[in-house]
């Protein structure tokens, strides 16, 4: 029974831990968008993260 209360204080703990760091994130503002000739544009930046290939 201690081990199921404390696992569940953990799981607790990382969760409210989890969801701090999501709310403390920045918020993003939409992107504009231009109109193109055929289609919309998102003007957007990305961000991209590469790995070195072995």
């Amino acid at each position: 029974m201690k081990t199921i209360a404390l696992s569940l204080a953990s799981s607790a703990l990382v969760l409210g831990a989890s969801l701090s760091a999501l709310a403390a994130a920045p918020v993003q503002h939409p992107a504009p968008i231009v109109e193109g000739k055929d289609k919309p544009i998102l003007l957007a930046r990305m961000v991209v993260t590469a790995t070195p290939l072995n």
